[in-house]
């Protein structure tokens, strides 16, 4: 039913735009705007993505990040438990949202690294320490010239939560550098609403392109996609559970390898990462009326048994993060092979992305230093 509806809305509204390229007044004959079916599927794939899931979270995420920054102007003059616990909040739901754009790093948008702005992690905390201590102005000025590890979402995370609930206010109260710490945290939060309003730009200037690049090959978007779904997931296996599981490291679990390991919200960031790549296989983003997804273009060529499989695995991926109880931290401590249950789940999922749909999508899979195979 779902590749009935999408094929009547996409034929709808392919037709119409063929016939606005023949309405032009010209006696010459007009090339088709596409040439087979697949490019049918392609266009409104891209189009779903970038019109439902894209535009969406960065507007989303700019004001996310705005009202960080105001929450941020308000711990500022009222520095106590409830402005600090407001704030925090406030991290937390820009940081969901930022997880599921994490996922689309790519193309120029990619290129100009504003990812890296956002959110560099783990954070240089030396070097933040070093900044609060030092003798510059600690304005937005000051912010954006400094690197990128100490400064965005990791930066404000160390701040917001490195001693622990009450000793976070005493930090901002009763240390030596404590309007330097409140000045440092409110630059951060204020340029990182600056980067949200670059990144949001970034994606409208390269929508166009993105969704009108339909060939086959590295650089057509389709296969810009697979590419990140798949980089996204190697850095989940390698960097965001295997480093914490210890595997480059003897095998001894390391907790604060988490990637938000301080305010016990690493769970949550895989949480959303994962809903971002089954959304993104699937097409199913709530906005829109045709989800044209990886499992359509599968079941067009006759590989609907391949995207069940794809679909089992996420679930079953899924299935596993939600059956640890508590915080990533916690459960590293008394039960890490829960997490290596996860981390092979990934893997196959990896596998079967990366290997058995690139290959029957003709996908070509650049080089990735987070191989998780």
């Amino acid at each position: 039913m779902k590749q009935f509806i999408i094929r009547f809305l996409l034929a709808f509204i392919l037709l119409s735009a063929a016939a606005g390229l023949v309405f032009t007044g010209c006696q010459q004959a007009q090339e088709e705007p596409f040439t087979s079916e697949v490019e049918y599927y392609k266009y409104g794939q891209l189009k779903n993505i970038y019109d439902h899931e894209i535009l969406p979270l960065t507007s989303a995420f700019e004001k996310a990040a705005a009202s960080l920054a105001i929450r941020a102007a308000s711990f500022r003059e009222m520095t106590d438990p409830e402005h600090l616990l407001g704030l925090q909040l406030q991290w937390e739901q820009t940081v969901k949202i930022w997880k599921q754009l994490e996922l689309y790093d790519l193309g120029t948008v990619g290129e100009s690294f504003i990812s890296y702005q956002i959110n560099r992690w783990p954070a240089d905390t030396l070097k933040i320490e070093e900044n609060v201590r030092g003798a510059e102005n600690l304005d937005k000025s000051f912010i954006a010239s400094i690197g990128s590890s100490s400064r965005g979402i990791s930066a404000l995370e160390y701040l917001l939560y490195a001693e622990g609930h009450p000793r976070v206010v005493q930090s901002f109260t009763s240390d030596e550098n404590t309007d330097r710490r409140l000045d440092y945290l409110l630059a951060l939060a204020e340029v990182l609403h600056d980067n949200s309003l670059e990144y949001r730009a970034l994606w409208q200037s390269y929508g166009e392109p993105f969704t009108a690049s339909l060939e086959n090959g590295i650089n057509g978007s389709q296969n810009l996609v697979i590419n990140a779904v798949v980089s996204l997931l190697e850095e989940i296996i390698v960097a965001k559970l295997g480093a914490p599981l210890g595997d480059s490291s003897g095998g001894t679990p390391q907790s604060d390898q988490l990637e938000a390991s301080r305010s016990g919200f690493s769970r949550e960031t895989l949480r959303q990462n994962l809903s971002a790549l089954q959304r993104c296989f699937t097409g199913d983003f709530s906005q829109s009326p045709f989800r044209v997804g990886f499992d359509d273009f599968l079941g067009l060529i006759g590989s609907s048994d391949l995207s069940g499989r794809i679909l089992d695995q996420f679930n079953r991926s899924r299935k596993d993060l939600n059956a640890i109880p508590g915080t990533l931290e916690q459960q590293l401590a008394s039960d890490p092979e829960s997490i290596e249950r996860l981390q092979n789940d990934l893997r196959d999922l990896l596998v079967l992305i990366k290997v058995d749909m690139a290959n029957v999508l003709g996908s070509t899979i650049t080089f990735n230093d987070n191989d998780g195979d």
